[in-house]
């Protein structure tokens, strides 16, 4: 194909400068209650700064009775928009592009921090998965009124969607059990409204597992009908792999993707100028970086400019902890986070 890593692209409506993603990454430093913060905006907008082209922000979460952690922003009527509109166009201003995750925790949701316990595919009513799809189309629609330039719906790693997706969780016996075509029912529902909400110019991602619906070259096949822009693959088994610096899932991409027409982007496991020009050389045409921007949210401008092509990160997965530990969100980093303290303290000194 022979993609260039800093040549402009078109992802769906999208002109992007670059083929670089920052990959939907939580970054833990909502409000309590889940308003975003001036420290999400700097966050984001880092990014933007160091040449991302485009920015997914971590997961949001449109149900806020269902937050998978204390630092988790919520997506509904209550968000404070004006915090969204201040991200969307600091990342404008920096030449990026700015998507939101929207996601529901499913089993991932926290009792603690929710006070109700986690809901799985089997208790949801008709009538809740039909608010579920409400809940979906509003936060889009609150993305698109803030200036965001898209969402990417997340059903991957063991939340909501993906685990209606995967036939080991969803035990349901009606129309959104069994078969593929009823497992990925109410995804399509979800993304049909979406479209419909915000029309053909807002962008529609998904992020999804390659190896848990049992048939990654039929679901791609659906997204592809569902008209998505493009799809952000990663893996069930993404945090079991500390140390690997090899990209994780371009076998499993490369065999479904016959006939896809839909742009494919693999996550995991870049962490060098020479993983994401292998990415690109197999076919892909944008590349996603998650764990060496959150060890160095500059890298993608230090290889731009040709000052270091290896990513710091060790690939030790200790950034999925450390806020919890000290106020930082890399083990590496000494400068404390006071969101994070914020949100996860008071620390214990060591």
């Amino acid at each position: 194909m022979g993609y260039q890593l800093f040549e402009p692209a078109c992802l769906g409506p999208l002109q992007l400068k670059n083929r670089t993603i920052r990959s939907a990454t939580n970054e833990h430093v909502s409000e309590p209650d889940g308003q975003p913060t001036l420290e999400w905006v700097r966050i984001l907008t880092e990014l933007a700064e160091h040449e991302v082209g485009l920015v997914i922000s971590g997961h949001m979460t449109v149900d806020r009775t269902q937050r998978a952690a204390e630092g988790q922003i919520v997506l509904d009527r209550q968000t404070d928009r004006s915090l969204l509109i201040q991200a969307a166009d600091r990342v404008h201003q920096a030449g990026g592009r700015l998507l939101a995750q929207i996601s529901h925790s499913g089993m991932k949701g926290l009792e603690k921090v929710n006070g109700c316990p986690p809901k799985g595919p089997d208790r949801f009513s008709h009538g809740e998965l039909d608010r579920l799809v409400e809940q979906f189309a509003e936060g889009a629609r609150i993305c698109q009124e803030s200036g965001l330039d898209g969402v990417q719906v997340h059903n991957a790693h063991g939340y909501l969607l993906s685990s209606f997706l995967n036939p080991e969780e969803n035990h349901r016996t009606d129309e959104y059990g069994g078969s593929l075509e009823n497992r990925f029912r109410l995804l399509g529902r979800i993304l049909a409204s979406v479209r419909a909400a915000c029309g053909p110019d807002f962008a529609i991602l998904v992020k999804a597992d390659v190896n848990s619906c049992g048939d990654l070259h039929g679901l791609l096949e659906r997204y592809q009908r569902a008209g998505v822009d493009g799809v952000e693959l990663s893996g069930v088994d993404f945090s079991k792999r500390p140390g690997k610096k090899e990209p994780f899932y371009l076998r499993e991409a490369l065999s479904a993707r016959e006939g896809i027409q839909l742009p494919l982007i693999p996550v995991g496991g870049v962490f060098s100028r020479a993983a994401a020009e292998q990415v690109l050389e197999a076919g892909f045409p944008f590349v996603s970086f998650s764990r060496s921007l959150i060890c160095q949210p500059d890298f993608v401008a230090r290889m731009k400019a040709g000052t270091q092509d290896e990513s710091r990160c060790a690939a030790c997965n200790g950034c999925y902890q450390i806020y919890r530990r000290r106020p930082v969100r890399c083990v590496q980093h000494a400068v404390p986070v006071p969101q994070l303290e914020r949100v996860y303290g008071p620390y214990s000194k060591p």
